[in-house]
């Protein structure tokens, strides 16, 4: 809290981080408006303009594709954070990612210690993509279930949301 983001990594744009490991929850998301956030982002930093930016760590090796597997997640925050569902809203206008690649790891005691050279990766604001993504989610939840597939690494998650008189059914005592 209060230290420079150039304090972290010299790539950030100059800000003072506010609020770390902050709760949001959003107003409903169009266009179907049957969906919202809720969840827990890990920076909030004000730039010098007033807005601010919504940064997330991830320790993760720093390629291009990884870090833009979590473009959604950060446009989630921007939303949330200026589509509040209580409280005011707040202006984004930067989103990234800091991924920490652990260089040399050690366990002195009952602690872990890493050491790293953090890297800043921006995400680009695109929010209509962002919505075309939270609509196909949404379309897909309260579309019929879709055949089982044996191929499909999403199927073995059925028995999680299964009726527990259905899975008795199935027990032979």
């Amino acid at each position: 809290m209060g230290m420079n983001l150039k304090d972290v990594n010299s790539e950030l744009p100059s800000g003072v981080i506010e609020v770390k490991e902050g709760f949001l929850r959003s107003a409903p998301i169009p266009p179907s408006k049957k969906s919202f956030i809720s969840g827990r982002f890990d920076i909030i930093s004000k730039l010098s303009d007033g807005s601010i930016a919504v940064i997330d760590f991830k320790i993760t090796d720093p390629t291009e594709e990884k870090i833009q597997k979590y473009g959604s997640q950060l446009h989630a925050y921007k939303f949330a954070l200026e589509n509040p569902s209580y409280g005011e809203a707040k202006k984004v206008s930067k989103m990234g990612i800091i991924a920490i690649s652990p260089e040399d790891i050690s366990f002195p005691g009952d602690k872990v210690i890493f050491k790293a050279n953090p890297s800043w990766f921006e995400i680009k604001e695109d929010m209509e993509s962002f919505y075309n993504f939270v609509s196909e989610v949404t379309d897909l939840l309260e579309g019929p279930t879709p055949p089982e597939n044996p191929d499909c690494q999403w199927c073995k998650y059925r028995l999680c949301f299964a009726d527990p008189g259905d899975l008795q059914e199935e027990i032979p005592f």
